[in-house]
């Protein structure tokens, strides 16, 4: 009896580190998290500040391109690079958006981001203040609300 107990015991361990492997294990080309999942280029088709929608004569043709933990996002002639560095336990993902200007030290700015419906929602504060909590706009003014469409994946 002591065996039957030790082999249904065995049989439980070895269901649940199958479980574990099919939960970490992802197909290659699929994406196993937001950071993978974020990656290729972007279009920025709304923008939201002070709970208001920015026109789209203001968005122009801003473009984001993330390539590993690096971004480069671009409007008009204007371009600013810099690093992501993304928490994917947190829930919404809580990034650091870390914006690289020549001559000038990198300065920090928390956000937090998401995937919906196929598009990429980026919420950030300005540097030196809390990091987001949810993206809304009206309730907490310092924050703006990038939303954009894929246009290329890697």
């Amino acid at each position: 009896m002591k065996d039957a107990g030790r082999i249904v015991a065995m049989i439980r361990l070895m269901g649940s580190a199958a479980a574990i492997l099919m939960l970490a294990y992802h197909s290659p080309g699929q994406p196993s998290g937001i950071s993978e999942a974020i990656q290729g280029e972007w279009k920025l088709v709304e923008s939201w500040a002070n709970g208001t929608a920015l026109p789209p004569q203001i968005l122009g043709e801003a473009t984001l391109k993330v390539t590993g933990d690096r971004y480069v996002l671009k409007r008009s002639k204007d371009e600013t690079k810099g690093r992501m560095k993304i928490d994917p336990t947190q829930k919404p993902a809580h990034v650091d958006i870390i914006t690289e200007r020549p001559g000038e030290e990198p300065s920090t700015g928390p956000g937090i981001l998401k995937i919906e419906d196929g598009k990429l929602h980026l919420c950030g504060a300005p540097p030196g203040h809390e990091r987001p909590i949810d993206f809304d706009t009206i309730r907490r003014p310092r924050l703006t609300v990038l939303i954009f469409t894929r246009l290329a994946k890697p």
